[in-house]
């Protein structure tokens, strides 16, 4: 916390993350899953007492930048999203958007279909504390196995090309490292890059990975070659939810600002536009002939695609989804082999209900 006028800015915590508000002679923040409060002295810029929960088990944090929805005025009135009250689930939908099935499983997010189609890696919150784990999921069998007991610590898993192994980042001792796993949860993971928050998004079949950076401070994407272990910048400033087509020669990514956009691999070429109208979590059909992504209204999209002569079409409507996240929240949709989709959604009578809290400074005592 600093003035707006002058002076150097003063550390308060180097513990809390994500959203943190002041209100009511409080600081307010989440912390694994509960809405804390915390007496703070805005003269001595310094906490003044222990933290109490005034919501349990009620909040989610958005795993990619730790956004919780929250919001508090200064005469003791908060307003919140409840986790309980938005029961996301996945669900099977065709081409013409029809439901299908829904998955029984509920807590699972970041749905990411294997090369075959059988499998599904998914992030799991097993213990409902707002700690996500990595699983795989037989959609034939109907069972889930944890891969490692490692807390991620950005959303998304990304399979190998041969379904064989599984690539995440796991945060230990407040350090991110890019793993990879076996996809049946055998022997000991395998560290790839250790480093700020990183997040995988794809393997290409010669066995590049395309991940997103933070190192720079805002999130770009880069690529990192298994063969050699070098890493290379692919897009600047900007640049997020990247996918490598098929044939691994173009990726599909979005770019500033907040379109959806392909460009051959490694190049040379430069950037086709893709999206109209905004878009975001750009998927490939599996013949390389179509690019969809989510619009900011939800609508989930198809851009038929050339990948000899890099010509795109006019983007167009498939159907209205209830995803839980239109914008920026990494990959919350799948497409199968059989060109069905795999959509985390918010129930058909869902009217996403906020929470209405007075009198939660009577929990918090001062110094």
């Amino acid at each position: 916390m600093g003035s707006l006028d002058s002076g150097k800015p003063k550390l308060i915590s180097s513990e809390l993350s994500g959203t943190v508000a002041y209100a009511a002679g409080n600081l307010l923040y989440v912390r694994d899953r509960r809405l804390m409060a915390q007496p703070f002295s805005v003269d001595r810029l310094e906490m003044t007492g222990p933290a109490v929960p005034i919501a349990q088990q009620e909040m989610e944090k958005d795993p990619a930048f730790s956004q919780a929805g929250f919001s508090a005025s200064g005469n003791g009135v908060l307003v919140f999203q409840s986790a309980a009250d938005s029961p996301s689930r996945l669900v099977w939908f065709d081409s013409s958007g029809k439901e299908l099935q829904q998955m029984p499983e509920v807590g699972y997010n970041y749905p990411h279909l294997s090369p075959s189609g059988r499998f599904l890696a998914v992030l799991s919150d097993d213990e409902h504390n707002g700690r996500y784990y990595a699983r795989v999921y037989d959609l034939e069998r109907r069972v889930s196995t944890r891969l490692s007991d490692a807390v991620m610590g950005a959303p998304g898993m990304v399979w190998s090309r041969d379904g064989k192994r599984i690539t995440y980042t796991a945060v230990k001792d407040a350090t991110y490292y890019m793993e990879e796993i076996a996809s049946d949860g055998s022997g000991a993971p395998r560290v790839l890059l250790k480093g700020t928050n990183m997040i995988p998004n794809d393997w290409s079949p010669d066995g590049h990975l395309v991940f997103m950076d933070w190192t720079k401070g805002l999130e770009q994407l880069a690529v990192y070659s298994g063969s050699n272990h070098q890493i290379t910048e692919f897009a600047s400033t900007g640049a997020a939810e990247a996918q490598f087509s098929p044939d691994g020669k173009w990726i599909a990514y979005v770019g500033p600002p907040s379109d959806v956009a392909v460009q051959p691999f490694p190049g040379p070429g430069g950037r086709i536009q893709i999206s109209s109208a905004g878009g975001t979590q750009p998927r490939w059909s599996r013949d390389g002939r179509q690019i969809f992504y989510i619009q900011p209204d939800r609508k989930l999209m198809a851009v038929s695609f050339d990948p000899r002569t890099g010509s795109a079409g006019p983007p167009r409507v498939l159907f209205q989804t209830r995803i839980v996240a239109p914008n920026f929240a990494l990959f919350q949709y799948d497409v199968s082999p059989d060109g069905r989709f795999l959509i985390n959604s918010f129930p058909s009578n869902s009217s996403s209900p906020l929470t209405l809290l007075t009198g939660w400074t009577a929990l918090v005592k001062g110094p």
